[in-house]
């Protein structure tokens, strides 16, 4: 027994390890050192096995429960990101509601008509930015939504209750990534509302691969994991160029301003960290419950955000859960402070 209660203690020990790795991935450019960025996909995973280490070792009463019970308190204020315990969801007469949302290559369906008529009414949607988008649906999509004004650009739409005074588009490359944004005039204040759709992982495709092979292939299942880790450490580097770039253009805007849309990285990843020291996430002032938006192969992931500048209080912040795609609507409401 002894010689199995060691084995656990090592397991534990690396396990702590790696979490403390994903710790520091948002202080870590990628292009320094890539491989903390990598951890960030299974830091979901790694905080729970901490916790169960912790309940594992007080209930056989031995001290070695701080060390996992140290590593989480360590790592309290990371946790906050993906782990909301905001109980109180206000509301006010001036609030402004917005939503985003990766259809995942709507042009193949028509499931999001149905699914904004069904939330019709119970949410408050003033604007929605939506990633993976075509413009053949533009128009039922605003009739649905009752959004009149709109902006399109390569796969990326918001669509606005306002008239849009002003619009433009960051483009990374030829593909679908890339950021689009509008000004518009709300209580006599201009607002700017910016929709970004950063380097995709291909998560999804790369880990039902793992999942087929794991049982029948098991080399083979390794092999397509440590091609899955290293292209998210390659495109962690892409995204934080592309992080770049939409920063430079934010620090050009004097107004109020929210950034919202697909970013393909974790809470706990770099480029959260570099936006997150301008501007604030919606979800860590008022999520709650466990933050994943996305419902691929890979559970437990949070990789589509809003965030809004501090000339906003944050009010509710909720994520609708729907089959219609492999990311959850990220819905906020929030209100221009006086």
């Amino acid at each position: 027994m002894k010689w199995f209660l060691r084995l656990l203690l090592w397991v534990n020990g690396a396990i702590v390890l790696l979490t403390i790795t994903g710790y520091l991935a948002s202080y870590i450019a990628p292009s320094r050192i890539a491989f903390p960025q990598a951890v960030g996909l299974f830091m979901p995973w790694l905080l729970l096995t901490n916790l169960i280490f912790t309940i594992f070792w007080l209930f056989l009463r031995r001290r070695w429960f701080w060390l996992s019970f140290g590593c989480l308190v360590l790592g309290v204020g990371q946790s906050s990101r993906f782990i909301g315990f905001n109980f109180q969801q206000e509301s006010d007469a001036q609030q402004l509601g917005i939503c985003s949302f990766n259809s995942q290559s709507y042009n193949e369906s028509d499931h999001l008509n149905g699914f904004l008529a069904e939330i019709h009414g119970q949410h408050q949607l003033d604007f929605i930015c939506l990633q993976e988008i075509t413009d053949d649906h533009l128009e039922s999509l605003k009739k649905t939504s009752e959004l009149q004004h709109h902006y399109f650009h390569r796969g990326k739409a918001i669509l606005s209750k306002f008239p849009i005074i002003s619009q433009g588009n960051i483009q990374f490359d030829q593909s679908v990534n890339g950021c689009i944004w509008i000004d518009i005039v709300y209580d006599q204040k201009t607002i700017r509302i910016y929709n970004l759709h950063l380097k995709s992982n291909q998560v999804t495709r790369e880990a039902e691969t793992v999942l087929d092979d794991i049982n029948t292939n098991r080399a083979k299942a390794f092999s397509d994991m440590r091609r899955m880790v290293s292209n998210y450490q390659k495109n962690s580097v892409t995204r934080k160029d592309q992080v770049d770039r939409i920063l430079r253009d934010i620090d050009h805007v004097s107004h109020p301003m929210i950034l919202a849309g697909d970013f393909n990285d974790t809470p706990f990843s770099y480029i959260y960290q570099q936006i997150s020291n301008r501007l604030t996430d919606q979800f860590k002032k008022k999520g709650l419950g466990i933050g994943s938006t996305y419902a691929g192969a890979l559970p437990g992931l949070k990789i589509d955000y809003i965030f809004a500048d501090e000339n906003f209080e944050p009010l509710d912040h909720s994520i609708l859960k729907t089959p219609i795609s492999d990311h959850f609507p990220v819905l906020s409401t929030l209100k221009i402070k006086n």
